[in-house]
């Protein structure tokens, strides 16, 4: 009889331990497929950030493109001449320079919150990385050329008197002396060739814009 109690109380108590082990497990899945569906919504709603920037990075790579392509025709337009005359839009365009504006907050918060390793897509998260990290590339070379190539033409500019009396003049139009043409060809030339540069790097990030943008849309559907 003895026997016979302890066997059924073994069962009992091993039984009583499986449902108890059973409900943890549930338990733990339960708060495990909570945490997963918290994290995809803070996934979702910071992709969905990250898709309102990068519209906005767009904007502003297209109004890069344009003013370095309008630059470098201008610039072209004296450099093939053959004549000595400087048109105010060329020397207005010589000394501008595009500003890309990238639109990172987002991506910033991504990183450090910790979102990003949250992406199942582990190729999606290197893309918006590769992104990022060639925007900076792109602000640091324009960053790069304002802080030379343009400094150097500006300041050759501003050491010619004729020439800054005609920028801020009403004339559309001024001939260069020989030591003029000479002097600034090579900076027109060297600009316009920087210009054409740019152009193809702004259209390089804007294939990466448009790629990312594209998945992401695709992700959060």
């Amino acid at each position: 009889m003895e026997k016979n109690k302890t066997k059924k109380y073994l069962k009992y108590a091993i039984g009583e331990i499986v449902l108890v082990v059973i409900g943890i497990l549930i338990a733990l899945q339960i708060n495990l497929n909570q945490q997963t569906n918290s994290n995809q919504k803070k996934v979702h709603k910071y992709l969905s950030f990250l898709i309102e920037d990068l519209d906005k990075d767009r904007l502003s790579i297209l109004e890069c493109i344009e003013f370095d392509s309008i630059k470098s025709q201008n610039l072209n337009n004296y450099i093939h001449s053959g004549k000595l005359i400087l048109s105010k839009e060329a020397l207005k365009y010589a000394a501008l320079t595009g500003n890309f504006k990238v639109h990172n907050s987002t991506f910033s918060s991504l990183k450090s919150n910790n979102i990003l390793e949250l992406i199942k897509d582990v190729e999606l998260q290197k893309i918006i990385s590769e992104y990022y990290s060639y925007t900076e590339f792109v602000t640091r070379m324009e960053n790069h050329n304002l802080n030379t190539q343009y400094a150097n033409f500006t300041n050759k500019l501003i050491s010619n008197k004729r020439l800054v009396q005609f920028y801020h003049s009403e004339n559309d139009s001024i001939k260069l002396s020989n030591e003029e043409d000479s002097i600034f060809y090579g900076y027109f030339t060297h600009l316009r060739n920087i210009s054409i540069v740019e152009v193809e790097r702004y259209n390089n990030l804007l294939e990466y814009n448009e790629k990312l943008s594209e998945l992401l849309n695709k992700e959060i559907e």
